[in-house]
Parts: C-alpha cells; sequence; structure tokens
C-alpha cells in the first residue's frame, strides 16, 4: 500500500529523473534508473540516507535485525544455561542456518518474480507472531524449560525470514547510485555488527527490568516495526519482465542463476570471500558464551566485551573503504584473512602464556584489543564481498544470485558449526578458536603464493552480467 500523495506517473518520474539527473554516476540500467529522484552525487554515510526510500529500507534492516539478535542471543544464553554444552549451542545455530540450505535458492528466485517490498512486509509479520510463540510455549506442560521447543521454533522462524534477505540486499542497488552501493554496503554492515552489539546488553536489562519473556515481546514489536518501516518505502523494487520472456519456471531461473555465477570470475570470487567471513562469524559467534565462561571466566551475557572492540573495529574498517576506493581488492582481502587468523591465534594461545606468567587478569583486556582488530578485519573481507556481488549483477537477477549464494554459504556454515562445537567440547573451546586462526593464516599465505593472479578480476571495474549470458535453449 503507497500513499495517495506520493504517487506519481511512471513518465512524469521518468521526466523528473532525466531533468535532474547528474552527469557523473550512472545508474546501474540506463532504461530503468536505479537511483530515486533528484540524486546526491556526494559520497558517504550521510548520503545515502538522504535518500528517503533507502533510509527507510535501512531503518526496517536495523529493527529486524536487532529483534533478530534478541531471539538468537537470548536462546543461545537460555540453551546453554539448561545444558552447558557447546554441542547444543551449535545445534541451535544450525537450527538457525540449515533452512537457508533448502529455502535461500527458491526464495531468490521468488523475489525476482514479485515485489520484494511487499515480501519484506510479510515476512516481518509472520516473524513477529512465531516469536511469539515463545512465550505462549511457556505455559505448555512439558515444553517449558526444555531445549527441543526452542529449536524448533528457531527452525520456523529462519524458514520464515527467507525471502527477506535476498530480497533485501537485492534492494540495495535500486535505492542508490552505483557510485555509492559501497558506501551503502558499509552501512548495512556496520547495522548488523552495532545490532549484534546492542542486542545482548538489551536482552538482559529486558530481563531484569521486565521479566525473562520481555525479550520475545519486543523483539516481535521490533519486527512489527520493521514492516512499517518497509511499507513507508514508494519505490517499485519489483524487475521488469520483457514481454517475450518465458514463463516462470524455478529450475530455468535456478540455472540461469548459475550460468550468471559461471560467467562472472569476480562473482565466484566475491560468493567465496563472503562464505569464507561467514563461516568464520558464525563459528566465532557460536563460540563465544563458551569462551566467555571457560576462558575468560565471565558471564556468558557479557559479550559486549568483544563484541563493542570488534563493532568500532568494523566502522573504522567502513569508513576507511568507503572514503579510500583506490585500495586494491586483492591485498584487502588477503591482508584481512591474515590479520583475522593472527587475531584468532592470539584469542586461542594468550589463555595459556598468561596462566604460565601468572599474569591472567591482563586476558580481559588483550581481548579487547584483538577483539577490535578481528572487527576491522572482518569488515575488510566482508564489505568489498558484498559490493562486489552487487556491483556486477543486474535488477532482473539480483534477487535469485543472492539467494543461491546464500544456499552455498549456510550449507557451507553447518558443518564448521557442528565440528567446532564437538571439538570445543572435547579439547577446549580455546584450542578450537587458536586453530581455526592458523588455518587463516595459512589460507592467506596460499592465496598470496599461488592464487594471486586470479584475484586480479576483483580490481576490473567490470559491468554487471546479465541473462543474456544465459543460452535459451
Amino acid at each position: 500500500m503507497r500513499f495517495p500523495q506520493s504517487r506519481v506517473s511512471r513518465r512524469d518520474e521518468e521526466t523528473v529523473a532525466v531533468a535532474d539527473a547528474d552527469p557523473g554516476p550512472t545508474p546501474l540500467h540506463a532504461s530503468r534508473p536505479a537511483v530515486p529522484l533528484q540524486p546526491e552525487t556526494r559520497e558517504g554515510f550521510l548520503a545515502v540516507l538522504q535518500r528517503r526510500d533507502f533510509r527507510f529500507l535501512w531503518a526496517a534492516q536495523a529493527a529486524s535485525q536487532l529483534a533478530d539478535k534478541f531471539l538468537v542471543f537470548t536462546l543461545l544464553i537460555f540453551v546453554y544455561s539448561i545444558s552447558h554444552r557447546a554441542f547444543l549451542t551449535s545445534l541451535l545455530m544450525i537450527a538457525y542456518t540449515l533452512p537457508s540450505v533448502l529455502l535461500s535458492a527458491p526464495a531468490g528466485v521468488y523475489a525476482d518474480r514479485h515485489d520484494k517490498r511487499t515480501l519484506m512486509i510479510a515476512c516481518n509479520a509472520i516473524r513477529a507472531f512465531l516469536v511469539l510463540l515463545i512465550p505462549i510455549a511457556q505455559f505448555v506442560p512439558g515444553v517449558a524449560g526444555q531445549p527441543w521447543p526452542l529449536i524448533l521454533i528457531m527452525v520456523l522462524f529462519s524458514s520464515a525470514g527467507q525471502v527477506f534477505a535476498p530480497a533485501e540486499a537485492a534492494s540495495i542497488p535500486s535505492l542508490v547510485g552505483r557510485h555509492q552501493i559501497t558506501q551503502a554496503t558499509s552501512l548495512f554492515m556496520t547495522t548488523v555488527i552495532l545490532t549484534l552489539v546492542l542486542g545482548v546488553p538489551a536482552a538482559t536489562l529486558a530481563i531484569g527490568f521486565a521479566g525473562n519473556q520481555a525479550p520475545f515481546y519486543i523483539a516481535a514489536g521490533l519486527f512489527a516495526l520493521a514492516a512499517l518501516f518497509v511499507w513507508r518505502v514508494h519505490a517499485t523494487l519489483r524487475a521488469a519482465r520483457a514481454k517475450n520472456a518465458p514463463a516462470p519456471s524455478l529450475i530455468r531461473e535456478l540455472r540461469e542463476g548459475i550460468a550468471i555465477l559461471r560467467a562472472s570470475p569476480a562473482l565466484r570470487l566475491g560468493l567465496y570471500q563472503l562464505a569464507l567471513a561467514l563461516v568464520v562469524v558464525f563459528t566465532v559467534f557460536a563460540l563465544g558464551p563458551v569462551y566467555l565462561v571457560e576462558v575468560l571466566k565471565r558471564s556468558d551475557q557479557d559479550t559486549y566485551i568483544v563484541l563493542v572492540p570488534a563493532t568500532f573495529g568494523l566502522v573504522a574498517a567502513a569508513g576507511v573503504l568507503g572514503e579510500r576506493k583506490h585500495f586494491s581488492r586483492a591485498l584487502i582481502l588477503v591482508a584481512a584473512v591474515f590479520t583475522a587468523g593472527v587475531t584468532l591465534a592470539f584469542m586461542g594461545a594468550l589463555p595459556v602464556v598468561l596462566r604460565h606468567l601468572n599474569a591472567f587478569p591482563l586476558m580481559t583486556p588483550f581481548s579487547v584489543v584483538l577483539a577490535l582488530v578481528f572487527g576491522g578485519a572482518l569488515g575488510a573481507v566482508l564489505i568489498p564481498a558484498f559490493t562486489v556481488l552487487q556491483e556486477r549483477t543486474t535488477t532482473e537477477s539480483r534477487g535469485r544470485i543472492f539467494g543461491g549464494i546464500f544456499t552455498v554459504i549456510n550449507a557451507a556454515v553447518a558443518v564448521p558449526l557442528v565440528a567446532a562445537g564437538v571439538l570445543a567440547d572435547i579439547f577446549g573451546v580455546d584450542r578450537v578458536i587458536g586453530a581455526l586462526g592458523l588455518l587463516l593464516i595459512g589460507l592467506a599465505i596460499g592465496v598470496r603464493m599461488l592464487g594471486w593472479r586470479q584475484l586480479a578480476v576483483l580490481e576490473e571495474d567490470g559491468e554487471a552480467v546479465s541473462l543474456s549470458v544465459v543460452d535459451p535453449t
């Protein structure tokens, strides 16, 4: 639904857009401008936030991400508190990611076929309802205090939200200019981390002042607010389909997405880069409460100790990448992976060293510094990866591309999550994190020595790969 006073004809909209267009940055598609009326040519976070529709989409992302973190963190803490097993926290994260393996690809195709604005509104409304099932379940005999219903609700919750991720990611380039994609992506990634930081202390405060069920009611309200923000987006986020286009077919459109990935080495590298970053993020995320309790001897609710500095690191990386576009993407990738590996290796080795030196109280301040560096390295991997994926895809195919990417990523994440939880129970969480750091160091060195030439495609200012790469026969 749109506000009547905001509706204009397509011809009037195109006339104003042509009159006000800046001859500098070009839109993603000349026939269908990817920027709103009266586009700003300035760069930076404030410039992209001045775009009305993008501002509402970003607000919806912030509300839904904060609601998501409210739910995930609360459930992680509760599951570990009743089981004291890292395996079950990993299992909860698998329940969170597994639906993406099965549903992300078809969800991306569905997002390409339909108006992404309507889909995002529906996804947020459904997730709000599912979150409310958690406090209701506490009144059902045999269910209250058990981990299995929480894991089941997590599966349903994640399944309901699968259309939202590709629809949201595919909408960003349609609301900003091509020259602003890096800033817009940086802002979205920074918001993800900021909601991570705010999620735990906010949920803890809500529990302390309003009771154990408060985070679930707040999360449901935030999802409803996110749906309202998306409703305020006036831009049409439906890709135009050619008159002679074949009838919709899930299998054919999935094949088109695969063909586009095959035709673009840069897209494939962006996929690998994003998958690597998220595997590391989810693994550290699942092991975080265990590390706080077993290594730092803190409460599992004290994740702000590492999340706050990690956020500052990511924000710093986002700012640098947004302002310094001349940096080599290949060099940034290798250096960031190596740096992330070094920080995790130190996180794993320092506890033993400091205990040997009778200086273990220094572990917490060291963790803060290492988290700051790790956050910067993480941002330097994630932001360029998302930027490449958005620059090299078109409006007609972007949804299915992101859907397929999320499928591959979540399939890749599942195995490390299980392995990390099991290995942490057997060998200790500090050793597992240290080993993960060594693997990243080895990967960075290997790519620099053996795969440096292949990274050259990241430096090219290539055009978006369209559906023309697909053989219609």
